[in-house]
This record gives structure tokens, sequence and C-alpha cells, in this order.
């Protein structure tokens, strides 16, 4: 019985060696035919926001050169993936990437969101995100959408970007003012504001960055210095909804009572 079990075994253990050794031999050609290779319909980007191009899929494939190498096959296709899609400057981070096969697979990400506009004056404009990390300005190109309304525009900067786009701008006056935006975006459209100024004021140990809120009737909101943990945001959130709420409008604020200044709030 023992031998016998031995035996059997032994033409199993040789089968699966015969049967690595053929794929060894054969994976090159299998590896090649089109339902194994990679192609944007057989990966999946669950719930990608409205500012993501339809081409998204396509240039990370195209970018990373998967689209031309990428094999189903692959025991290292995910870690590729991850790497080629972590590239990409709207992508924040990979959360995760399971193959499906043979169909495919499935990319889970977290993406970066635009927030404001940075200008610099006689020269561009950039679409940037809470931290300050420059993005694509294809959805500011759409032709057939005017998409600028949608944010507010950080004024005051004379830097220039550092690096290229998916990357930070490389000055806090910019990181700053665009946390800033990220706090107030629920609320911008409502109290019609337009502009966010960033400057930076003289204080006895230095400098420290300050930033002013305007309206598009050019009402002005001295708010101060700004940080994503300040404990006196959101009173200052209030304040302005209050007011907003008061006068039917921040610009129909009486003279006596402008600028309105958060600064001490």
């Amino acid at each position: 019985m023992v031998r016998t079990l031995i035996g059997i075994i032994s033409v199993l253990a040789i089968f699966a060696s015969l049967g690595a050794l053929g794929w060894y031999f054969v994976k090159d050609r299998v590896r090649p035919k089109p339902e194994y290779l990679l192609s944007t319909d057989k990966i999946s980007v669950p719930d990608a926001p409205p500012w993501v191009p339809e081409r998204f899929v396509e240039d990370v494939l195209q970018g990373s050169g998967l689209n031309r190498t990428g094999s189903l096959l692959d025991k290292t296709l995910p870690q590729k993936l991850t790497e080629a899609f972590a590239a990409h400057p709207w992508v924040e981070r990979v959360e995760q990437v399971i193959p499906r096969y043979p169909s495919g697979a499935e990319v889970k990400l977290s993406y970066r969101a635009p927030v404001a506009l940075v200008e610099i004056p006689k020269r561009s404009v950039f679409l940037v995100d809470r931290n300050g990390v420059v993005l694509p300005p294809d959805y500011l190109s759409d032709t057939t959408t005017d998409r600028r309304s949608e944010f507010l525009t950080i004024q005051g900067i004379q830097s220039m970007p550092l690096g290229s786009v998916g990357t930070p701008w490389g000055d806090p006056m910019v990181q700053t003012a665009a946390q800033l935006a990220a706090a107030l975006k629920d609320t911008a459209g409502q109290l019609s504001l337009a502009r966010i100024i960033s400057v930076t004021e003289a204080t006895p140990s230095g400098t420290r960055i300050v930033c002013r809120l305007r309206t598009a009737a050019g009402m002005e909101i001295h708010w101060g210095t700004f940080s994503p943990n300040d404990p006196k945001m959101e009173a200052k959130i209030k304040k302005l909804r209050d007011l907003h709420e008061q006068f039917r409008s921040l610009d129909n604020i009486p003279a006596a009572f402008r600028p309105i200044d958060l600064s001490r709030e």
C-alpha cells in the first residue's frame, strides 16, 4: 500500500514537472496571443471622478509600455500596474490591484482632486490639488465648458512650479492657499468667493503667510494665517455664512463693517 502511494505521488510529480517544463518552452509563444495581452478593455478602474479623462487607462498603459508588453499571464503584472498607475498625475495613491484572470484586472485608486487655480500674471494659469500638486490642464481645456469658474483663483504667487505635472509646486504660499481653497470648497460658491490672495507678512521672528479672500464683486475678507488643523477654522466659516445670511450677500455688508477681519477669531 505504501509503495503504491509512493508510486502515485512520484507519477504526479513527474507530470507536474513535465507540465512546468512544457510551459517554460511555450510561454513565450502563448503570451503574445491577443487574448492574453493587456488592453484598456481588460482594465477596470471603478469610481473614476469626472475630471479624469476618458483616455486615462489608455494613457497609463501607453506611458508605461504595458499596452505592448503587458501579459495577463505575467505574475508580476499587479506590481507593474501599481507602478504604472502611481506615475500618473491624476493618481494620488494606488489602493489595490486585483487580477481577474482571464478577463483582466481591477485597479482601485485614490485620485487627486482639483481645488484651485494658481494665476501667474502674464504667464499662465495652473490647476492644483489641496496639497499644491500641479494637475494636468486637460480638465480646463474642455472647449465645450469654461471650467475656470468652478474654482477659487489663487493670486499673489511669484514663483513657477519647480517640477512637472503631478508634483508639488514647491512654494509654501501655494500650498497654504490650496489648503484653504480645499477647506472652503463647499462654501465658496454660496458666498460668491472668487479669489484667495496669498502674501507674506513681517513678524518679529521673520515672516508668515497670510491669506485674504475676495468675492467676485471685490468685497475683501482678511482671513489671516491658515492651517488645516486650525481649531478656529469652522468658526471663521460660520461667521461668513452668518454674515451672508444676515445681509443676503457678503457684498451687501455696509462700508462701516468693511473689510471683514477674521484674523482674530
